[in-house]
């Protein structure tokens, strides 16, 4: 493996993980998620962006309900991320896409963008 991969690779886990744990720090909240309050536009474009990667995305909700679980599948790279009840969805998995997509995401914002133009006419 070339040096300058490594670095790139060592790079986008950093990322990664910065992106967990500013989710992470976000203050504490009860309660539980429900489904009609998820942003399924984002959703999907989530879904897209990562398939068209060459990944694949896992949604579901945590055990206890407390929170939806998005599961990460990139190459090797798999991590599940969580997002908390009153949690900014659609700004979770802006975050998820930025951090684990190449080119920061711009697939996932194309989507959207996408989908929402479908969805206005």
């Amino acid at each position: 493996m070339a040096q300058s991969e490594r670095q790139r690779e060592n790079a986008r886990d950093s990322k990664r993980e910065r992106a967990k744990q500013t989710r992470s720090r976000r203050a504490e909240r009860t309660g539980s998620v429900s489904v009609r309050d998820c942003d399924w536009t984002a959703v999907c474009a989530l879904l897209t962006a990562f398939a068209d990667g060459g990944g694949a995305v896992r949604v579901g909700l945590t055990r206890d309900g407390g929170a939806w679980a998005i599961g990460c599948y990139l190459g090797d790279d798999y991590a599940t991320e969580y997002i908390r009840p009153g949690e900014d969805f659609r700004g979770a998995l802006t975050e998820i896409a930025e951090a684990w997509l190449p080119e920061a995401g711009i697939e996932f914002h194309q989507v959207i963008q996408e989908f929402e133009q479908k969805n206005a006419r």
